[in-house]
């Protein structure tokens, strides 16, 4: 996540200014998110290569960028010019946490033993979402090591409910 005073986060509080409305807010997100992927180090080097005239590279991106919102093709040119194009998956990044953190989304991250049907996944994420009266974004990750049962981190709130997290708290007990 990018921190407060970043530039990727200034660029992205500066295009969200630029949105008159939810809409366009959801158009901007949608965009820099498909965007962002497609800025590899491959991309970003072709753009940077200065052995390529400058207007070169910038009609290049500007002839690619041509269905994308004009204020999105407004802050790429303008991250070309300034040599900061390699700030485009930050940005998108950035833009996201803003978006979610505005509408009360938070984000969680949970890490399972073994893999979740998607229905599976539905079910944890409304649990918790009850449980922790806000609405989430999850992304899931496998980590064989815990055994059993998950690790759930939202935000800076770590709920660890793992067999191996439980048996190294027996073990604890145990040994005291």
């Amino acid at each position: 996540m990018a921190t407060s005073g970043s530039a990727a986060r200034r660029y992205a509080e500066a295009l969200l200014s630029l949105a008159p409305d939810d809409p366009t807010v959801k158009q901007f997100r949608a965009s820099l998110e498909q965007l962002a992927g497609a800025f590899d180090r491959s991309t970003i080097a072709g753009l940077r290569d200065p052995a390529v005239p400058i207007q070169r590279r910038r009609d290049a991106l500007t002839s690619a960028l041509k269905d994308e919102p004009a204020a999105v093709r407004s802050l790429l040119v303008l991250l070309l010019e300034r040599d900061r194009v390699a700030l485009v998956p930050q940005i998108a990044g950035a833009l996201a946490d803003i978006v979610d953190q505005r509408e009360g989304i938070a984000k969680a991250r949970i890490t399972t033993a073994v893999e979740l049907s998607d229905q599976e996944r539905a079910d944890l994420v409304g649990q918790l979402e009850r449980t922790s009266r806000r609405k989430l974004r999850a992304t899931f990750a496998l980590d064989r090591g815990l055994i059993g049962g998950a690790r759930v981190q939202i935000g800076d709130h770590l709920i660890d409910e793992s067999l191996s997290a439980k048996l190294s708290a027996l073990g604890r007990v145990l040994a005291s």
